[in-house]
């Protein structure tokens, strides 16, 4: 589910409480909103939104510190594949097959993240990846090195394999989502209580409700940046594929 609809139905959940909220205003006898009554539901408000906020104002620093994190790595990574595809051209033609591979790979790898199809089978992607890593390394290991500087070279390619398949594995991992969905529903929960006892105690005038839907659409946008950070290759918030249009022009070399 998109993090658009699932911003939507929360938004929806918020304002049929704050409705109801309106209707109770209204409905109840006035005992049930007395001073007492409204110094309590103030102090239950209180505690439920302050509740609500910190642990909103947590998981939107935790979101943007993973997107930026899934940002710097796919960076490193397509760093890694065009200083690869660098060395093994300086190699010669002995390193052509190898290259190629790492070509074919890294475009089919990137492809299959870019597009979200890794997240639906991470078990999966990782293997291939975990493979196509060790048949990179086998390849380089085949080579036969005629002079110092193709040994110097090989080596390069040997460390930077291994430092390319600990990126692909790790961008791999952060891929997926992060964000359980008990955490949004119990997020709606507290929201939707929060708003109930907010409407019972707006003022039955426009002004008042209308500050209250724009509460409420500040709560659901707030919860639509906290998924879209969670799923940076996809959404309205993506990371910038810059990187991989690079490597995609460097490797068609």
């Amino acid at each position: 589910m998109s993090s658009t609809v699932i911003s939507l139905a929360v938004l929806a959940c918020i304002l049929g409480a704050a409705a109801l909220g309106f209707f109770l205003n209204a409905a109840l006898p006035g005992h049930h909103l007395n001073t007492e009554s409204r110094d309590l539901l103030k102090v239950v408000i209180g505690v439920v939104g302050t509740l609500t906020a910190l642990v909103l104002g947590l998981v939107i620093g935790s979101a943007k510190s993973s997107y930026d994190d899934i940002s710097a790595g796919l960076r490193q990574l397509t760093t890694d594949v065009i200083l690869l595809d660098r060395v093994l051209a300086r190699y010669g033609p002995d390193a052509s097959q190898t290259r190629a591979f790492l070509r074919e790979t890294t475009i089919r790898r990137l492809n299959v993240l870019w597009s979200g199809i890794g997240d639906r089978h991470p078990a999966a992607g990782r293997a291939e990846t975990t493979a196509a890593i060790e048949t990179l390394a086998r390849g380089l290991g085949e080579l036969k090195p005629a002079s110092d500087y193709q040994r110097t070279l090989r080596s390069q390619a040997e460390a930077l394999t291994g430092d390319l398949g600990r990126a692909f594995l790790i961008t791999q991992a952060r891929a997926g989502d992060t964000i359980p969905h008990a955490f949004i529903f119990v997020l709606a929960v507290w929201l939707v209580i929060m708003f109930a006892g907010i409407g019972a105690l707006t003022p039955r005038n426009a002004t008042a409700r209308t500050g209250v839907i724009a509460c409420a659409l500040a709560f659901a946008t707030a919860l639509f940046l906290i998924l879209e950070l969670d799923t940076p290759y996809d959404g309205v918030i993506q990371i910038s594929d810059a990187p991989v249009r690079l490597v995609f022009e460097q490797l068609a070399r």
